[in-house]
């Protein structure tokens, strides 16, 4: 079978070429590509230069058994493309909408096992996104942030100090690792309270959420 790097390759999309997003999808998402799967990407890729739709042909052919929704601001470009795309559910709002994502939320019923934001990439995008969707992944399952390196430039509000998303995925390490043992954080991230664990690799990090028990 062909892996997520080869797949990618053949469809076109950047998660592999400049990125290296495979490390991190192949490590976590291969032992488990034909396990029936929930799966939300925010980023249908409308401002692309080579045009949407190169991860949903690379997710549907990885995941052979995905139930796909996507988030998408792009209403043209949804309208355009979305009567060629099969076997997906897409949502037209600002990944930053917090009404939009609870209409989004109520429609979709929740209960995602994996989540991944390659949206605008703006902080109040990313941040926003995380806070209140994070809540509707499955417990086990996996919430994807890439392109983080726009935490470290000015042009998408990442200015050191001033709440950029890697500071946040900061906040949720030191909420992880200062309090082992005691009673519940009172101040620590809504997001940190039910997260397992945090892994970061090259301009992506995957969230884990605690499982039953």
């Amino acid at each position: 079978r062909l892996s997520f790097l080869e797949i990618a390759t053949k469809h076109g999309t950047d998660k592999v070429n400049p990125h290296h997003y495979n490390y991190m999808y192949e490590k976590y998402l291969d032992p488990i590509r034909h396990k029936p799967l929930k799966m939300l990407e925010i980023g249908l890729g409308c401002n692309m230069a080579y045009g949407p739709g190169k991860s949903y042909y690379t997710w549907l052919e990885f995941l052979p058994n995905v139930d796909m929704y996507y988030i998408e601001y792009d209403r043209a470009c949804v309208e355009k493309w979305s009567q060629d795309m099969k076997n997906v559910k897409v949502f037209t709002g600002d990944q930053a909408d917090t009404e939009f994502l609870e209409t989004f939320i109520s429609a979709s019923g929740g209960g995602f096992d994996i989540i991944i934001d390659d949206g605008g990439h703006f902080m109040n995008q990313q941040i926003t996104s995380l806070n209140k969707l994070f809540p509707i992944v499955k417990p086990g399952g996996m919430y994807f942030i890439e392109d983080l390196a726009t935490s470290y430039q000015e042009s998408y509000g990442g200015k050191k100090g001033s709440g950029t998303m890697m500071e946040m995925v900061q906040e949720l390490l030191d909420d992880l690792n200062r309090n082992v043992g005691g009673p519940g954080l009172k101040d620590g991230n809504t997001v940190g309270q039910e997260m397992r664990s945090v892994e970061c690799g090259e301009e992506i990090c995957a969230f884990f959420k605690k499982g039953l028990g």
